[in-house]
């Protein structure tokens, strides 16, 4: 039976903000928003340029193009005030990464989660992300983890089945 992997870390908004940063950057259908934002950005200022006539529809455009390039700036402002309401935000957490489980505790509270409740994992530049759906998550960040600790979590999710993302 080996040891599990005791890590600690504060829970801050900006930890929060990076990593959601960094998982809406893996988000495909945001990249090609954005791109198709600044398409409409680009042909609402031809209309207001006078390349064609309809300034009602240039100015829809120009809406459009900025809703599309604003939306992953938006949707991290959004999940950090969501974010803001998790009872343990901004306190210190004690992680345990043991065989079977992974378990969370911040002064007298606490809870934990076999790693076969997890669907799937991301190593990315802030740290690790341990997804229960497709936006729901809970990380570690790389600088609470040597490169054993994060070795011998990422055997854990694959001795359970968890898959990389």
């Amino acid at each position: 039976m080996s040891r599990p992997v005791l890590l600690s870390y504060e829970l801050t908004a900006e930890l929060w903000r990076r990593f959601l940063e960094a998982h809406y950057a893996c988000d495909r259908s945001l990249k090609w928003r954005y791109l198709w934002g600044v398409c409409c950005i680009v042909i609402g200022c031809l209309g207001f340029g006078g390349f064609y006539e309809s300034g009602t529809l240039a100015a829809l455009l120009l809406v459009t193009g900025f809703y599309g390039v604003l939306s992953k700036p938006l949707l991290v402002v959004r999940s950090l005030r969501r974010a803001g309401r998790h009872p343990f935000f901004g306190r210190e957490l004690t992680v345990s990464a043991g065989p079977e489980e992974l378990a969370v505790r911040s002064g007298n509270e606490g809870y934990s989660q076999p790693w076969d409740n997890f669907a799937g994992y991301r190593q990315l530049d802030p740290g690790l992300l341990l997804y229960h759906d497709h936006d729901a998550f809970f990380f570690i960040p790389a600088q609470a983890m040597s490169a054993g600790d994060r070795g011998r979590i990422r055997e854990y999710l694959e001795a359970a089945g968890v898959p990389r993302w």
